[in-house]
């Protein structure tokens, strides 16, 4: 006997599950390309040269890839909810700390805190995703989600080069921080557990051995 297909996902759950996902995500890839837009201002204020500037991004990169294979691990324990709010808490205090640096070292530690703090948005929505609907709506969904952080990238772009007319940087990323605490707390309290998925049983270290048995296919 065939299975009967699961109803179509309503409005509410678009609301609650998607969008929110999806603003965490258009926030990954505001922050990703915002620097390209003020690398001038942070030349001009704190006289860093393309190596600074290039270390900038390459940091928020390094951080962002180094939390993958534990991440992985910790959406399958703890779910796309709570990890993505916890780790864009971090995404946040990044952009708190980048508004209010006096010193290059302190540039680092906040783009460093920012990429480590958005590294689970995409993921975690493509989670959500696969958990709140039908397997055939899927693939449009996550490719919204891309949209979300398309339109994040453009944020970046021109809009912020209109601001930085009238507000500092500084003030730009003090609000992104306040934003991001707005998104991570909509994710959190809006977002409901997906009732019938049990987490699961296996210990962290039995699941980071999982990753070897994917290699060893690979390979």
């Amino acid at each position: 006997m065939a299975l009967e297909r699961p109803p179509p996902p309503s409005f509410k759950v678009i609301l609650i599950v998607f969008l929110p996902f999806g603003c965490g995500y258009y926030l990954s890839y505001l922050f990703r390309t915002i620097n390209a837009v003020i690398s001038e201002n942070l030349t001009t204020e704190l006289g860093l040269g393309p190596a600074g500037l290039g270390l900038l991004t390459s940091l928020y990169l390094i951080a962002f890839a180094s939390s993958q294979i534990p991440l992985g691990v910790a959406l399958d324990r703890y779910g796309p909810r709570k990890v993505n709010a916890f780790l864009l808490m971090f995404a946040a205090a990044g952009a708190a700390v980048f508004s209010i640096a006096e010193s290059f070292e302190l540039l680092l530690a906040g783009r460093a805190l920012i990429g480590f703090g958005v590294s689970a948005a995409l993921m975690s929505a493509f989670k959500a995703n696969a958990l709140w609907f039908p397997s055939d709506r899927i693939p449009l969904m996550n490719n919204l989600i891309g949209a979300f952080g398309a339109v994040g990238a453009v944020s970046a772009t021109r809009p912020v080069e209109i601001m930085l007319h009238t507000v500092a940087w500084r003030d730009i990323f003090g609000v992104l921080a306040v934003v991001t605490v707005v998104v991570s707390l909509m994710i959190l309290l809006l977002v409901p557990e997906k009732k019938g998925i049990n987490p699961t049983t296996e210990s962290f270290g039995e699941q980071l051995k999982g990753y070897g048995s994917v290699i060893r296919d690979i390979f």
